[in-house]
């Protein structure tokens, strides 16, 4: 294995994670008894996590990781609509659902090409993958979170949330541009950050969710209007 690749995986997983990943998992399938829907969550933490460490390997174009995850999505739903269709004749609606999430991805992904974007390119929830979309999500709470408890710099906040410190700035540029996470003291040689909690209000949450809903619209049509 490749030491950068070693080294970045090493960062990443931890007995703790995946003790915790895997107790999920039972949760899930203790509450619905569905194997097919551990499997398709196990499948998308795979998939989401995979990228998001390639993309931070220098000279790893990480799309085409995505590109594979589509091309195999797509034969796999394919095939299970097929099998849930003609042979078992049981409820389509879930296989026919990752059919319609293959060919989405696979848009997605042509789009991604096409306009020559890749993850450490972006600049807003906009302009970020689906993959991208994902994450930022997901550790921005953790930053918000982490932050409610005391104002801290890049490199505590990287290290509190188990992230990279390009992550944590990439959460802080998209939380700050409507000041949610905001600095301390800016002029410091390593500035703190802290977190608005009228943000968090319920005020703040619903601008949040105006704006979340409008950019989560917008990220859902873009694979069809950024093909050419």
């Amino acid at each position: 294995m490749h030491p950068e690749l070693l080294a970045a995986v090493r960062r990443r997983l931890s007995l703790r994670t995946g003790v915790l990943w895997l107790l999920s998992l039972a949760v899930v399938y203790y509450f619905t008894s569905n194997l097919a829907m551990v499997v398709g969550i196990a499948t998308a933490y795979l998939f989401v996590g995979t990228t998001d460490l390639l993309a931070d390997l220098p000279g790893v174009d990480e799309r085409w990781v995505k590109a594979g995850f589509a091309v195999t999505l797509g034969a796999a739903s394919t095939a299970w609509l097929w099998y849930t269709l003609f042979v078992t004749g049981g409820q389509a609606w879930l296989p026919l659902a990752a059919v319609v999430a293959s060919v989405w991805f696979i848009f997605d992904v042509r789009a991604d090409f096409v306009q020559n974007r890749r993850l450490d390119t972006s600049e807003g929830f906009e302009d970020l993958t689906s993959t991208e979309a994902m994450l930022v999500m997901q550790h921005a709470h953790l930053v918000v979170q982490t932050l409610q408890d005391e104002p801290m710099t890049v490199p505590e906040l990287a290290t509190a949330c188990d992230l990279t410190a390009s992550r944590v700035e990439d959460v802080i540029d998209i939380a700050s541009e409507d000041g949610t996470i905001y600095p301390v003291d800016p002029d410091a040689e390593q500035s703190r950050y802290a977190v608005d909690d009228q943000q968090l209000g319920v005020s703040g949450l619903g601008r949040q969710a105006v704006g979340g809903f409008s950019g989560l619209l917008g990220r859902v049509v873009r694979p069809f209007t950024d093909q050419f």
